[in-house]
């Protein structure tokens, strides 16, 4: 026999299960420490990778005039300003990314919590049929 709350779960649950599985995959495979951790080195790598690749071809556009105008301590002087100029791009980059997977993990948690709920009401309308049929 058809419910009207039974359909209705059962297509909540339908299109929650078609868009929601990247989500599913996000709290069901990790805790949000790890989740946080796992993304936060990602970026870490990413963003030095790229800082290091714009150094790098900064230094070979301009590293003709460079070499010939500067001494050993404006090296220095430079490198340092691009160790801290890294620094702050890098803890910039890193809060962004923390806070970006924290409100993602809020969703998915959210979204799990609400499948959950739609299972729990979808198997005590099964379990109240089954005692129906049983008397």
């Amino acid at each position: 026999m058809l419910q009207q709350d039974k359909v209705i779960l059962m297509t909540r649950l339908a299109m929650e299960e078609k868009t929601g599985t990247r989500w599913h995959f996000i709290t069901g495979s990790f805790w949000f420490d790890d989740y946080a951790a796992k993304e936060l080195w990602e970026s870490f790598f990413a963003i030095t990778f790229a800082y290091g690749l714009a150094v790098l071809l900064g230094l070979v556009a301009y590293g003709d005039g460079w070499t010939v105008s500067y001494h050993i301590a404006d090296a220095v002087a430079l490198g340092k300003k691009l160790l801290d100029i890294w620094l702050i791009l890098l803890a910039f980059g890193m809060l962004i990314c923390l806070l970006v997977h924290v409100a993602l993990y809020r969703e998915a948690f959210r979204k799990r919590q609400r499948v959950e709920k739609y299972l729990r009401r979808l198997r005590a309308i099964y379990e109240e049929e089954e005692e129906g049929a049983q008397e």
